[in-house]
């Protein structure tokens, strides 16, 4: 009977801690005079009584939060609400969204998953949950909650938005501009999401569709400052710092101390070369940015050109003229600061041939060495021209011969570049060649016009004089067309005709017709595998001819390179091509070449 008794009274206690309890009126009282910590002491002390009082740990967990600014200690109160109420969802996201504000995303992510196995179907929680994975980074995590709302509640405009950005913050930039697609098609008239999905063509390189979308954004939503903010970035991708500098200069009073166009603007005086402000634009930027990885990002793009560095290389080319060529050699940079740089170098070519071919020694003898060393200076005056000069020597066979080179690079406007050079140097290019001493003097000039963003025309001009009294001329043309943008992959098509000729055949060694024509289909690719790898592919067919032959024949060339460590300190080149047509410095039709080149940067 006495054992009945206790247990009753046991049960019945635990009944009554069960129950909800009234909230104290002095607790109230101190409310209404705001005297906040007074109403959380009397909460506090009513628990000691009876701890199992989820709403009045709830009301503590509120007056922390909203009133005393601390959701550290409302996520306290919070847990212990929990502890009494465990299969309370609205709880367990109270608690998730405390956790949030206190900065505690993982807790937040804890409790939120807790809300959603009590209430799986609950929007709000899945979107809670995204929110929370992909401030953490996790973004496998956001796209499920993301694609948990479209089953749920199909078309939903938030879910397809958060999709898109998703996959752009993972760097699927293909995917996320068709998920932008399908998210504008159906929200057509949110401008912030018609330029996130411009920002992620500027990404893709495609930076004429992104041109095309500014126009319709401008025309649409008028001349925001987002919009000539974005039409800044794209012009200086696309090497147009000029325009792109016009546009930041003008918007910077009224936004001082704006990441977007301090990032623009170091972008644009790169492009513009001039990298001494350039390094102090990239110094604000990473003020406004520490430690993030656009900051780290940009730095390794605009300090790279500007770091001293050692190459090793070799490589070889042979072809069915019966020519092989093998180098070998080591050049090195030393950057005197950001307009100035000396550079130098050495290498070894060896030089072979098979007897009856026609290009051996005047003695017979098949192969040849040809020794070279060389010192340079290389100077910026302005952004808008750069000379370079270098002096050296040449030996094959005890011979020695004066080599040098002097250059210009002159950018006259953003849209045109030029490249002015004279150089004179053994023309190597067999043993016989090598042996007579045959000098090539070689006066060029090289034009790369992109009229506007999507076309490229490459061009030379060139007129060399030969030791032997010969003479050469030039000219190529090679306009191509951008056609393809994709995260990995990137496409160019275009058209070359390449045209050139000699006063005569002197037969010292080397390939002179009196014309050689050739007219191609071209295909440029790149696969980038990473921002700091890839490989480039480019193809061409078309047909050629010289004065010996009655008529054209068709042939082509394929060339693959691959960057690995473009932006590393360690940089490897591997390089391969095979040709099956004229043109050559000898007379081959065939040939194969491969290269290969170690870079350390300091």
């Amino acid at each position: 009977m006495k054992l009945r008794l206790i247990l009753a009274l046991a049960f019945y206690s635990n009944l009554a801690l069960a129950q909800p309890q009234p909230v104290p009126d002095a607790g109230l009282r101190a409310e209404m005079q705001g005297h906040w910590e007074q109403a959380v002491e009397i909460y506090k002390q009513a628990l000691q009584l009876n701890p199992a009082q989820a709403q009045l740990w709830e009301r503590i967990a509120d007056i922390r939060a909203t009133q005393l600014k601390a959701p550290a200690l409302a996520a306290e109160a919070l847990r212990e609400a929990v502890k009494y109420a465990p299969n309370d969802a609205r709880l367990q996201h109270k608690l998730s969204q405390t956790y949030a504000a206190a900065q505690d995303t993982l807790n937040a992510l804890t409790a939120i998953e807790r809300a959603l196995e009590l209430d799986p179907k609950n929007l709000e929680y899945l979107r809670m949950r995204a929110t929370l994975a992909a401030t953490r980074g996790d973004y496998a995590l956001a796209l499920d909650s993301q694609r948990r709302i479209l089953d749920l509640a199909p078309d939903d405009p938030d879910a397809l938005l958060g999709i898109a950005r998703v996959h752009y913050w993972r760097g699927q930039t293909t995917t996320a501009a068709a998920a932008y697609r399908d998210y504008l098609a159906k929200q057509p008239n949110r401008a912030s999401a018609s330029m996130e999905y411009i920002l992620v063509i500027t990404e893709l390189g495609d930076y004429t569709h992104a041109m095309e979308l500014l126009q319709d954004y401008h025309q649409r939503f008028g001349d925001t400052a987002a919009y000539r903010k974005q039409k800044a970035r794209v012009l200086a991708w696309a090497g147009r710092p000029t325009s792109a500098l016009a546009i930041v200069n003008a918007l910077e009073p009224a936004a001082h101390d704006d990441h977007a166009l301090s990032y623009t603007r170091t972008l644009a005086l790169h492009y513009a070369h001039r990298p001494r402000a350039a390094l102090a634009s990239l110094a604000e930027f990473t003020r406004l940015r520490p430690a993030s990885k656009e900051s780290t990002d940009l730095a390794r793009f605009i300090r790279t050109p500007l770091r001293s560095n050692l190459t090793f290389d070799y490589g070889y080319g042979t072809g069915s003229d019966d020519v092989t060529i093998r180098h070998a050699g080591v050049r090195g940079e030393y950057v005197i600061n950001p307009e100035t740089r000396l550079f130098g170098g050495g290498d070894r070519q060896d030089i072979s041939t098979l007897s009856g071919s026609g290009f051996e020694k005047p003695d017979g003898g098949t192969a040849i060495g040809y020794n070279r060393a060389w010192l340079g200076i290389q100077h910026r005056y302005s952004p808008k021209l750069a000379l370079d000069a270098q002096i050296g020597s040449g030996t094959a066979e005890g011979n020695g011969k004066f080599i040098y080179e002097v250059g210009a690079d002159i950018q006259p406007i953003d849209e045109l570049s030029l490249r002015l050079s004279r150089r004179q140097d053994l023309h190597a290019v067999s043993p016989l060649a090598a042996k007579r001493g045959i000098q090539r003097r070689a006066n060029t000039l090289d034009a790369t016009w992109t009229p506007d963003l999507r076309y490229t025309v490459v061009s030379r001009l060139a007129y060399d004089t030969f030791s032997d009294g010969n003479d050469r001329w030039e000219v190529a043309l090679a306009p191509r067309r951008a056609f393809l943008r994709t995260e990995h992959l990137n496409l160019d098509l275009g058209v070359s005709g390449r045209w050139f000729g000699f006063d005569r055949d002197p037969r010292n060694g080397y390939y002179a017709p009196s014309r050689y024509e050739r007219y191609a289909l071209t295909a440029f690719t790149y696969w980038k595998i990473s921002d700091d790898d890839g490989v480039s592919v480019s193809f061409s067919y078309g047909p050629s001819k010289d004065n010996t032959q009655s008529g054209f024949r068709n042939g082509g060339d394929i060339v693959a390179e691959g960057f690995f460590g473009v932006y590393r300190d360690w940089f490897l080149d591997v390089k391969a091509a095979l040709g099956n047509y004229g043109g050559g410095a000898t007379s081959g039709y065939r040939s194969r070449s491969f290269g290969i080149s170690l870079t350390r940067r300091f």
